[in-house]
């Protein structure tokens, strides 16, 4: 089992994300290999482009059905990835709507702004693991637009944590209606995710540029994220 422990000095002290636990049976191996196999192949080639066997032949599975038998289908194996990586985002998620709370923090909308994506960084700068963010931004490009959900936008236990933090990010921002809210938080979401898509690419360069410490610049992300957020709608 690969964990994030947050040390001493971070935010939020003794939370671990747990990634990649290894299921006891069989048939939750095969769901994991599948789910874990798609999120990359999703990410670096876009969702529609990668087709059921390419994700079953990628996760070694010689049944070439492998994705219908253990999900139903691409779509219901998207909402199982989603579901999956937020489950495990969501203690840290709710530790600082805890410490928030505690500290007097949850009309800052930088901290909201923290609940809400310090998890997925963590995910990158400790793991490396940069697959979900790729996902999550293909999802917000071609598939949220056309109505597929994503686990806040329903009652999942997984994103308790989260949904409170975008009901007191609306309380906050009271002069901006719920469409727009939804559209600026998607809006900030995407250039939060393009950010460190492009720091991993550009960390494997051989003659990268040098650019900002990773905690700098995700602190820098969170202002500009905030700034963009309460900017006063022209009409």
């Amino acid at each position: 089992m690969k964990s994030t422990q947050l040390s001493a000095t971070d935010a939020v002290p003794s939370v671990t994300v747990d990634i990649e636990q290894e299921p006891q049976g069989r048939s939750e191996r095969t769901r994991l290999a599948l789910m874990t196999t798609a999120e990359a192949l999703f990410g670096d080639f876009g969702i529609d482009a990668v087709g059921l066997r390419t994700i079953s032949d990628a996760a070694k599975q010689k049944n070439n059905n492998a994705v219908q038998y253990h999900f139903g289908g691409k779509l219901e194996l998207l909402t199982a990835i989603l579901e999956y990586r937020e489950a495990q985002l969501q203690p840290l998620r709710q530790a600082l709507l805890d410490q928030g709370e505690a500290e007097g923090r949850l009309k800052d909308i930088r901290w909201l702004l923290r609940v809400m994506f310090e998890p997925n960084y963590r995910l990158y700068r400790d793991q490396k693991h940069i697959n979900y963010m790729k996902l999550h931004a293909a999802y917000i490009t071609t598939h949220r637009p056309r109505g597929v959900l994503h686990p806040v936008d329903t009652d999942s236990p997984n994103c308790v944590a989260f949904r409170r933090a975008i009901e007191l990010m609306g309380q906050r921002l009271f002069f901006l209606n719920e469409s727009r809210l939804w559209w600026r938080l998607e809006s900030v979401g995407e250039m939060f995710l393009s950010t460190f898509i492009q720091h991993s690419v550009r960390d494997q360069e051989p003659n990268k540029k040098e650019h900002p410490p990773l905690d700098e610049l995700f602190e820098d992300s969170i202002e500009m994220m905030a700034a963009a957020l309460s900017a006063i709608p022209m009409r």
